[in-house]
């Protein structure tokens, strides 16, 4: 990920094929998480791969919105864009990509930019959860640090804050806005129940003439963590963390929009078991993650 690349001085790339069988990939993918799989075919997935890195399995594509055709991410193909393809873990519910991409839908009307993603279909019937690659552009390659590299936080062991995020987002970006740009996605995953908002997953990036910004925000989803905390904590608080919290930071940091921000997640949010619906989220599932964002916006 990012601007930077190297190769092994004695890695042999493997010719991959220009189309790529999400159904195989998911295969091998289920293969390596159950350790039965072949040093070979870890090579190959390493390849497909590259150091994207997190708890899910994923893979580097190309996928062309208009042909609705999937190549791998080696290769420039005339058309198609750069995506990060996820593939569930073997903790993850089965409709954990139609959740994904309901939790996309979500963030962007509540305001939080988030890289154009999608749900795709194998020929199987299988439903997977794309994402757009942000480090890529049409000039090039983009510089990306996460919020764990650059303030030195251990993401297993963390001790951030919302705080520290909007304090770094500010001084990157040298404008208020990013006091607001973190603190929207803090309340969206306090009422979405987003506990793995750890360290890695916020990231910032700098274009070629040096300038920063925050990057958009990625994985957003249902999450509960073992311990049953926030990996990031709110004014100092990560097991129950309340409005009260967000509206302290938002004091500290004097963010005088506050209350809109506010209502605008919780007008988004409210839609959950439409969007759950519409996405293919399954009853079960929609009604569990309704009841908490219910519980969520009246401070239950």
């Amino acid at each position: 990920m990012g601007a930077l690349e190297y190769f092994p001085e004695s890695f042999e790339q493997e010719d991959l094929p220009n189309k790529v069988d999400i159904d195989a990939l998911f295969a091998e993918a289920q293969n390596v998480l159950d350790n039965v799989t072949s040093e070979d075919r870890i090579d190959y997935l390493y390849q497909m791969g590259g150091s994207s890195g997190g708890a899910r399995p994923k893979v580097l594509i190309n996928y062309n919105f208009d042909t609705r055709i999937i190549t791998n991410g080696i290769d420039g193909n005339s058309g198609s864009l750069p995506f990060i393809l996820k593939f569930p873990s073997s903790n993850d519910l089965l409709d954990i990509a139609n959740i994904e991409y309901a939790y996309y839908l979500m963030a962007i009307d509540a305001g939080i930019e988030m890289s154009r993603s999608a749900l795709i279909s194998s020929s199987k019937g299988r439903q997977f959860f794309i994402t757009q690659r942000f480090d890529r552009v049409d000039s090039g390659k983009l510089h990306m640090h996460s919020a764990a590299g650059l303030l030195h936080d251990d993401f297993r062991y963390s001790t951030m804050d919302y705080g520290h995020l909007m304090d770094a987002a500010f001084r990157l970006e040298k404008s208020v806005v990013a006091y607001e740009k973190i603190l929207r996605m803090a309340y969206f995953n306090l009422v979405t129940n987003n506990r793995d908002d750890h360290s890695k997953n916020f990231s910032f990036l700098m274009d070629s003439f040096g300038t920063w910004r925050v990057a958009p925000a990625y994985d957003l989803t249902y999450s509960t963590t073992s311990h049953g905390y926030h990996s990031t904590s709110y004014y100092g608080e990560s097991k129950n963390p309340t409005i009260a919290h967000i509206k302290s930071l938002a004091e500290i940091f004097k963010v005088e929009h506050v209350d809109k921000i506010i209502d605008q997640v919780n007008e988004s949010v409210s839609n959950w078991t439409t969007i759950a619906h519409n996405t293919g989220v399954s009853a079960a599932t929609s009604e569990m993650i309704g009841k908490y964002i219910d519980n969520a916006i009246k401070g239950k």
